[in-house]
């Protein structure tokens, strides 16, 4: 039970962790009721973490229909990864020239729990935070949201779709080719590389979107 006094903010955290690991699906309905007896709270905390998740775009809310996972079209996912490839591309662009010694200490620490949480749960979280420290050394706190917003957007879908046995040797050489061109401060091949992983990683969730809409 929970009985902190931020209820609803731990309540948000809980469903927005389904939501990232693909235990809540796009589409799926997130009924008051059936929330208030899982967390065993009234509903007040579980409205309020809603709205946490509505804000986020996470969740939508229709008036008389209730609370449902955002669902993204090919299409919408087509231009988050658009967007995606401007921002994180201007992003890396600006970090890699100014990286000291310290910053790329973090990117390969980084890089490296990322790689352990490959067969884990985790992995999600891991790549997100490996790409915060390359984009960090940048200075651009919007930007980095802009790019923490769009990420979260998707990342349900990677939880989804991605199928790490098929992807993984991909994923890490993708890794493995940014950390190096950070390591030789050589923006322009950091920028190629960056933005070839995302486009593909976009690409592969179009596919696997439309793929579901067929079905």
């Amino acid at each position: 039970m929970l009985k902190s006094q931020s209820t609803a903010d731990l309540i948000a955290r809980s469903l927005r962790l389904d939501i990232s690991i693909g235990a809540l699906r796009p589409g799926t309905a997130l009924r008051q009721e059936m929330l208030a007896q899982r967390f065993q709270v009234s509903r007040i905390p579980v409205r309020e973490a809603l709205r946490q998740l509505e804000s986020d775009g996470l969740v939508e809310v229709f008036p008389n229909r209730g609370a449902f996972v955002i669902k993204l079209s090919p299409d919408e996912l087509r231009e988050i990864t658009d967007l995606r490839i401007l921002i994180e591309g201007d992003l890396i662009l600006r970090s890699v020239p100014v990286l000291t010694q310290s910053d790329l200490a973090v990117i390969r620490s980084t890089a490296a729990e990322a790689k352990r949480a490959l067969d884990t749960p985790s992995w999600i979280e891991a790549d997100r935070i490996f790409h915060q420290a390359l984009y960090a050394p940048a200075g651009r706190e919007r930007q980095l949201a802009l790019f923490l917003s769009l990420r979260l957007a998707v990342e349900r879908y990677d939880a989804i779709y991605r199928r790490l046995p098929e992807q993984k040797q991909r994923w890490l050489k993708d890794h493995n080719q940014i950390l190096e061109a950070c390591i030789e401060h050589n923006h322009e091949k950091a920028h190629r590389y960056v933005t070839e992983h995302i486009r593909a990683a976009g690409d592969f969730l179009v596919r696997c979107a439309e793929t579901d809409k067929t079905s």
